[in-house]
């Protein structure tokens, strides 16, 4: 897998570009790992698809808050406009997961999955350098994470 953008990302940000009067911006989005070789998340796919992530008791998913530094927001060398999301750090001093990917999900009513009210949705996931082993890692840094619009 490569870095994308799911279904309901796709969503979420037409509607907040052209149709804020039908979404509320949520404040933060979520960020996690989970193993997409066993995954495999596809472009439909949504967090339920992900049953891999972390299950130790000081493993969490970490917040980055939309309309703040936690987003950097730059022109990069290729000409192509990004967000990175700044450093996430997960503790994984109890896990037992082998990693290969990241989630970012932010929660809103998509009418992509018919939703009554906001819940969790999938904005974009992408792959880690390598596939890393949590037994031997008690404390993972997610960095340099982002979304480019090419």
């Amino acid at each position: 897998m490569t870095t994308q953008l799911h279904d309901t990302g796709e969503e979420f940000i037409i509607k907040l570009v052209f149709r804020g009067d039908e979404i509320t911006e949520p404040a933060n989005a979520s960020v996690g790992l989970f193993n997409d070789s066993t995954d495999n998340l596809s472009d439909s796919g949504d967090v339920g698809a992900i049953t891999t992530e972390p299950s130790g008791s000081n493993y969490s998913s970490q917040t980055a808050s939309f309309d703040t530094t936690d987003f950097d927001v730059t022109d990069n060398a290729s000409g192509n406009w990004q967000a990175v999301i700044i450093d996430q750090v997960f503790d994984t001093s109890d896990s037992s997961q082998s990693v290969d990917a990241y989630y970012v999900s932010a929660s809103f009513q998509a009418e992509d999955t018919a939703d009554s009210s906001a819940n969790e949705h999938l904005f974009w996931s992408g792959d880690l350098d390598q596939t890393y082993d949590l037994n031997s890692v008690d404390q993972f840094t997610l960095s340099g994470a982002g979304l480019e619009a090419n």
